[in-house]
C-alpha cells in the first residue's frame, strides 16, 4: 500500500505540467552558425595535430562537423532562410575554400 502512494505521488508530480518550464529553442540561423563554427574549429584542429592516432580522430571530427553543417544549411534553405545574421569576411571565405 505504501508503494502505491509513492507511485501515485510520483506520477502526479510528473503529470503536473504547471511546474515544467521548457527552455526556448534556438533560432535556426543561430544553430547553423554554431555548426559552421564547429566545422571551422574541427578544420583548425585537423591542421594542428601531428600524432598519427590523433589525425584519424581529427578527420572524423571534421567530417562529422561538415555533415552537421550541411544538413542544417539544407534545413534552413527548405524553410526559406537565405540569409545569415552573422557577417563572414571575404578572408574567412578564402581560407575555408583553400582547405
Amino acid at each position: 500500500m505504501h508503494f502505491n502512494r509513492i507511485v501515485n505521488r510520483w506520477m502526479s508530480a510528473i503529470l503536473d505540467s504547471d511546474k515544467v518550464e521548457l527552455a526556448p529553442m534556438p533560432k535556426l540561423p543561430d544553430v547553423v552558425e554554431q555548426a559552421r563554427q564547429e566545422w571551422v574549429d574541427a578544420q583548425s584542429y585537423y591542421n594542428s595535430v601531428s600524432d598519427k592516432d590523433l589525425i584519424d580522430h581529427a578527420v572524423y571530427m571534421m567530417q562529422a562537423a561538415e555533415k552537421k553543417y550541411m544538413y542544417l544549411l539544407k534545413q534552413a534553405r527548405q524553410q526559406g532562410i537565405t540569409y545569415s545574421p552573422y557577417a563572414v569576411s571575404s578572408e574567412e571565405i578564402d581560407k575555408q575554400a583553400s582547405i
